[in-house]
């Protein structure tokens, strides 16, 4: 065949590869934006994929994941990172150079929306779906699902009465659950060991300690059933202490990481919150929520002291809110003890300390940036209160305790 030929149809067969892919990529792009579409419209289908389809994630992807020691998830957002980064310099220096490595730039350029399309795929199967699928108390805490418990809503900053649902409660509802709350972490607070530094201490493993606990509520709610992942603590920790983040559910590895530095009794209910995103429950209330009944119920007094700490803060600041600052109304109720307040934080001062001299940012400003984008992500997957959203757990608690304390 003339040479001419061949060329020919060589540059033909490169057309053809080349409409081959164009043509799948856009049915790609079609394809989860039509996922992402009916996930939007339709309550029904996201409960029926995060119950039939996205366990088969968890029971493979996250299995070999979980073998991995270190923060597959980490790694994924370190290399995206330098591939964006190399992708620009690259895109530059070929302009510099007048489109001497054109070629290979747009060869760079197609490698890359392939796999930011990929990206797509899995921030919808492992994280976008589950935003519009029902909520734990929509699912175990409603009076269909559970006749025996209250109809449990959201609430955001109480200023004097919280509506829920068809219930309302009252500021003196709220000054009987934060009591209640206070008066548990005092009492348990004489059962846990503190060292010479004043620090509380766990003997054993904590983390195996919370998934265990996680299992047992997988007894009473059928979501939280079966196969857990391997915990992982977060070998960037400073940067996330930084950004306030005590754990960081990584869509991408389904995996659930945690702070390595954080105080000690932030770690169980850490632990549990982050567990729980990987049973496909995304929201944070919710997430706070079974966390806090992870540990609690729990046979285990330290993780006990640390479930109901977990939510000390929140309520305390709802109930602060509903009596508007006033202290002499304050000080009438049950005193937070001195240890429960020292082991009610994020990171001791040594830490903040350590933490601060490895800062490359300040942390003022790598907080107010992950704050914003935390909050922008969230309101566009449809949760209005965005960042807010952590604090409704204060409305569950009400729900959950109505019939009990008041």
């Amino acid at each position: 065949m003339p040479e001419g030929k061949t060329m020919d149809k060589d540059r033909k067969k490169t057309k053809n590869k080349v409409k081959l892919h164009k043509k799948l990529f856009v049915l790609g792009v079609v394809g989860v934006i039509i996922i992402n579409i009916a996930s939007w419209m339709s309550v029904a289908f996201s409960d029926w994929y995060i119950k039939n389809i996205f366990p088969i994630w968890l029971n493979t992807y996250a299995r070999l994941t979980s073998k991995i020691p270190v923060s597959v998830g980490e790694i994924m957002l370190i290399l995206a990172v330098a591939v964006t980064l190399f992708g620009i310099g690259f895109f530059v220096w070929n302009l510099i150079l007048r489109g001497k490595y054109k070629c290979a730039v747009r060869r760079f350029g197609t490698f890359y929306a392939w796999t930011v399309l990929v990206v797509c795929y899995v921030m919808t199967l492992n994280c976008f779906i589950l935003y519009h699928g029902s909520s734990f108390s929509e699912k175990y805490m409603s009076a269909d699902a559970a006749p025996d418990k209250m109809v449990a809503g959201a609430s955001g900053n109480i200023a004097a009465q919280v509506h829920m649902g068809e219930r309302t409660y009252t500021k003196r509802e709220l000054a009987i659950l934060r009591d209640y709350i206070v008066e548990k972490c005092n009492t348990l607070e004489k059962d846990i060991v503190h060292d010479d530094s004043g620090a509380a201490y766990y003997k054993g493993d904590l983390i195996e300690a919370s998934k265990q606990a996680m299992r047992s509520l997988g007894e009473e709610y059928d979501q939280l059933a079966g196969f857990y992942v391997t915990p992982k603590y977060l070998s960037c920790s400073e940067f996330f202490s930084q950004q306030y983040i005590m754990g960081y559910y990584f869509p991408f590895s389904l995996e659930a990481n945690i702070n390595s530095v954080m105080y000690i009794t932030n770690v169980a209910p850490t632990v549990c919150h982050e567990l729980a995103h990987t049973k496909g429950f995304i929201y944070e209330d919710d997430a706070n929520m079974i966390g806090f009944l992870a540990c609690v119920q729990s046979d285990d007094p330290f993780l006990q002291y640390c479930g109901y700490l977990s939510v000390l803060n929140y309520v305390n600041n709802d109930f602060y809110d509903s009596i508007e600052g006033d202290l002499s109304v304050y000080k009438k109720h049950i005193r937070i003890n001195d240890v429960v307040a020292d082991d009610n934080i994020f990171l001791t001062r040594e830490e903040w300390q350590t933490v601060e001299k490895k800062a490359v940012i300040k942390t003022s400003t790598v907080k107010s940036v992950s704050s914003t984008l935390m909050d922008t992500t969230l309101k566009l997957n449809g949760v209005q209160e965005g960042v807010l959203q952590y604090n409704n757990v204060v409305g569950l608690l009400l729900e959950y305790y109505d019939g009990v304390l008041y």
